[in-house]
C-alpha cells in the first residue's frame, strides 16, 4: 500500500507517525481508533498477561518444533512472542503499536521486535515456517479488505508446508442465549441480530471487532491461498456441538501447499 504525498487532515488519521518504519498514510478513522486504544496504560495492563490458553499449548505443541521460525503478529507486549522463545523457536515479533512494542522491547530486551503491520510485512517471500496472529489480533483490521491483505501477506512470508494460526471471534457466540457475557446484558440485546450473520463489525471496549462465522473465516482464509487443516474452540459446558456454537472465539490451522509458487499468494492451479 503506497503512502500519500499531502498531509491528512486530521492527525488521528496517521497510521504510524514519522519515526515508524513503516509509511505513513490515511487509513479509515474506525482503523485509527483501534490503533489510538492500542497506545493507553490500559492497553498495556490487558495485554501483559504472559500464559498461554489451553487451545494455544495443544496448537503449538502439535504444529511447532524446537528451531521453526515464526512471525508472532499483532504481538503485543510480547505474550506468545516470550512464550515461543522460551520453547526453543526462533521467534520474531511484529505489531502495529509503538507504545506496545517499546514496552516489550524494555521488559525482552533480547527478543526481536519491532513495529510494523500485517498487511505490509517486510520480509521476503517463504520466510517464515510458522506465522501467529493470537487474541484475535486480526479482527481489529478495518475495513475487511485490510484483513484480506494481511492473510495474503502472510501466505506470502509462509514457507511451503508451514503454518498459519490465528484466532477470531466467532459471531454465533453473539446470541442472546449464548453463555458468553450473560451479564452484558444491554451489549448483547444490542449485538444479539448480528449472530444470524456471515460477518459483522462490533464496538466493543472501543475496539471496532470483526466477528466471523466458521465458513467466513474458512472462506477467507483460502480465498488468500492457504488450506484449512482445523479449529480449536473453548470447552465451556462440556458438550461438544455447543461448545463450537458459541465458543467466544476460534483458533483455526491452515498451511500453505507444497505445490505453492514461490511469491504468489493465490492457490496453485490444479
Amino acid at each position: 500500500m503506497k503512502g500519500f504525498e499531502q498531509q491528512p487532515s486530521h492527525p488521528s488519521l496517521i497510521l504510524f507517525n514519522k519515526r515508524s518504519p513503516v509509511l505513513s498514510e490515511q487509513v479509515p478513522s474506525p482503523l485509527a481508533e483501534n490503533l489510538q486504544a492500542f497506545t493507553t496504560p490500559a492497553a498495556v495492563d490487558e495485554y501483559s498477561v504472559y500464559r498461554l490458553d489451553p487451545e494455544e499449548k495443544y496448537l503449538f505443541a502439535k504444529y511447532y518444533k524446537p528451531g521453526d521460525r515464526i512471525l508472532d503478529l499483532a504481538c503485543g507486549v510480547g505474550r506468545t512472542t516470550l512464550l515461543l522463545y522460551e520453547m526453543g523457536l526462533s521467534v520474531q515479533g511484529l505489531d502495529a503499536s509503538e507504545v506496545l512494542i517499546s514496552t516489550a522491547k524494555r521488559r525482552l530486551p533480547y527478543l526481536e521486535l519491532r513495529v510494523g503491520s500485517y498487511d505490509h510485512i517486510k520480509e521476503p517471500d517463504s520466510t517464515f515456517s510458522h506465522v501467529l496472529i493470537s487474541f484475535n489480533g486480526i479482527d481489529y483490521a478495518f475495513p475487511e479488505s485490510q484483513r484480506l491483505a494481511a492473510l495474503r501477506e502472510c501466505a506470502r512470508v509462509l514457507k511451503p508446508g508451514g503454518t498459519l494460526i490465528y484466532s477470531s471471534h466467532n459471531i454465533k457466540s453473539l446470541h442472546l442465549f449464548s453463555p458468553r457475557d450473560r451479564s452484558r446484558v444491554i451489549w448483547k440485546l444490542r449485538n444479539s441480530l448480528k449472530a444470524f450473520k456471515q460477518r459483522a463489525y462490533v464496538l466493543e471496549a472501543g475496539l471496532h471487532t470483526l466477528y466471523t462465522s466458521r465458513e467466513f473465516v474458512i472462506g477467507q482464509t483460502e480465498q488468500a491461498g492457504l488450506k484449512f487443516l482445523e479449529m480449536v474452540w473453548f470447552r465451556m459446558i462440556g458438550n461438544e456441538r455447543i461448545d463450537r456454537y458459541f465458543s467466544p472465539y476460534i483458533h483455526y490451522v491452515f498451511t500453505k501447499s507444497t505445490s505453492q509458487v514461490p511469491g504468489s499468494s493465490e492457490p496453485p492451479n490444479p
